[in-house]
């Protein structure tokens, strides 16, 4: 026997309905213009990727990232709306009803769009690790992935992300039972008994563990990478103050847009990529730390969780959590217009 759920008779102990409804507002009015800003960047990020043409690894990567980004805005978009709905069904007392309970659209779009969210982060450690390993391997390293094997690796992690997330929409109904709020027979959400026991095996091996470990690791790249480049701005520094001819990191040609450093060579035009990708690595992690907070907070507190003893606090971190997402899917056309300069040639704006 499962579980109908929706929030309308929720008691929390710790917020109240009449506190919960301002808040979740709040975040429904944010949330639709992060969205709909997400789905207008990332569709013009697309548009400019594919005028640019898909020439290299990095440029695939970039496209399949706003893909991604773009569905997580669109998913984001729908379950705000939904979000609405159900805000005028309690802001009228439930005198506005709908013949589907609004917060099932809002449930379903949400972990639709959790899911969707998995593939950048992926590909956003992806980008860190393989720009890393240019920076610290740059004449072995940065022609090892290919356009065609780029694009294999990226349709893997979309499959991949999508086969694992498959469990926590497979435990998750809708039936019809009586909705005394509204008193009417309507549609809501319904959860089977052991919808926990899957939803935490899927979060703690999938979300949580990708969450923190994509995290070390973008950190380590990050460190790493701002050394490299440290470095050779000393050492350009100290060449054109005269003191150091002949070191290593000495600039080639006339530009000096050409570095050879302790391990190879590396271009004015490598040094830009490795920047738009360090950049979008920091938009991650500042985006995020509060998903790993919210995660470790769920797995300590009992409750925590849709139908618990603290389902409005449950809903509110959780929009918390969704619109730091938000913002990392709409804020990369900024990195792409300052640090590419192709991007803006053949940007539309």
């Amino acid at each position: 026997v499962g579980q109908p759920l929706d929030n309308s008779s929720v008691f929390d102990t710790l917020i109240t309905q009449k506190e919960f409804k301002p808040l979740i507002g709040m975040y429904t009015s944010v949330d639709m213009i992060l969205s709909a800003l997400g789905l207008i960047t990332n569709a013009v990020n697309i548009r400019t990727f594919l005028a640019m043409g898909a020439k290299d690894g990095v440029t695939v990567s970039f496209l399949f990232l706003s893909a991604s980004e773009l569905l997580c805005s669109l998913a984001g978009l729908g379950q705000r709306l939904s979000m609405a709905f159900w805000l005028t069904e309690m802001a009228t007392g439930y005198q506005t009803c709908f013949h589907i309970n609004p917060y099932v659209f809002n449930v379903y779009l949400g972990n639709i769009r959790s899911g969707l969210f998995q593939i950048p982060v992926v590909i956003t450690t992806y980008l860190a690790v393989v720009k890393c390993m240019c920076v610290v391997y740059p004449l072995g390293f940065k022609k090892t992935f290919s356009v065609a094997k780029t694009v294999k690796i990226m349709v893997w992690i979309c499959l991949v992300s999508f086969v694992t997330f498959i469990p926590i929409l497979a435990t998750m109904g809708v039936v019809e039972v009586f909705d005394q709020q509204v008193n009417v027979t309507r549609p809501i959400l319904w959860f089977p008994p052991y919808r926990d026991i899957v939803r935490n095996i899927v979060w703690n091996c999938r979300d949580s563990v990708s969450a923190i470990t994509s995290e070390i690791i973008i950190v380590v790249c990050l460190v790493v990478m701002t050394r490299s480049l440290s470095k050779a701005v000393s050492v350009r520094e100290s060449l054109t103050s005269g003191g150091g001819a002949g070191l290593v990191g000495k600039p080639q040609g006339r530009s000096g847009s050409h570095w050879k450093t302790s391990t190879g060579m590396l271009k004015g035009k490598e040094l830009q990529v490795i920047r738009q990708v360090a950049y979008i690595s920091l938009v991650y992690i500042v985006g995020n730390t509060p998903k790993i907070i919210v995660y470790l907070a769920i797995a300590l507190v009992p409750g925590l969780t849709q139908g618990g003893l603290y389902q409005n606090l449950y809903d509110v971190i959780i929009k918390a959590k969704e619109s730091c997402e938000l913002v990392i899917s709409c804020v990369n056309i900024v990195i792409y217009y300052k640090y590419n300069t192709k991007f803006r040639a053949c940007c539309p704006f």
